[in-house]
């Protein structure tokens, strides 16, 4: 049997086993972050600030005119090196459009200096994953496949927010909120409270059952 033979006949490959994440929403007002990258390093930080962030550092070798205009005067034109991370003590890092070697490097910097990495496409690298979301309004519905199928939580994304929560959604979300506000001054409990919102959204027919 020759040695092409025999790969054939081998079982495929088992993907490394991946790990499971936990799902948190992060206040990241007040926290340090930096973004190194280039082509989607714009996208990223403009997100940033649309989430309240103002503390970011962003590092890149061939900042593009829309990263040089959203980063400001927080822009380095440079990688950043081990004492960049030890001075600025981030506790989020996003990494991407560098190569295997220096993304594993940077990682570990990152890591020293105490932050999260995210590092796009290196999944073994990423201590968190970005899920695909829907914002409407205060609501904000997520998808995430903990990393390994990000095109198809786009694609459910997508049908969500097409079929399932529209734009009608944000003053719905305001209408609840106001009303649970109100029974919360009235006294009722906890275990009221969801109940009445229940019987709120059920009397409004928002969610049928199919």
């Amino acid at each position: 049997m020759s040695v092409g033979e025999q790969a054939n006949t081998q079982a495929p490959a088992t993907p490394a086993a991946v790990k499971t994440m936990f799902p948190l929403m992060l206040d990241i007002t007040s926290l340090p972050i930096v973004v190194v990258g280039g082509a989607n390093a714009a996208a990223r930080v403009s997100a940033l600030h649309e989430h309240g962030a103002f503390d970011i550092h962003v590092f890149a070798e061939t900042p593009t005119p829309e990263l040089i205009a959203v980063a400001g005067e927080r822009l380095h034109s440079t990688l950043p090196g081990e004492s960049d991370f030890s001075n600025l003590c981030p506790k989020l890092v996003f990494i991407a459009d560098v190569e295997d070697a220096l993304a594993a490097t940077l990682h570990g910097y990152a890591r020293a200096a105490g932050a999260l990495v995210h590092v796009q496409d290196r999944i073994p690298l990423c201590d968190f994953h970005l899920p695909a979301r829907v914002r409407r309004g205060h609501l904000q519905v997520t998808v995430s496949t903990d990393g390994t199928a990000a095109g198809l939580s786009r694609h459910i994304r997508e049908y969500l927010e097409t079929y399932v929560f529209g734009p009608e959604w944000a003053a719905r979300v305001d209408e609840v909120a106001a009303a649970r506000r109100k029974w919360k001054q009235e006294g009722l409990s906890f275990a009221a409270l969801g109940k009445a919102v229940a019987d709120l959204v059920s009397a409004r027919g928002w969610l049928k059952k199919p």
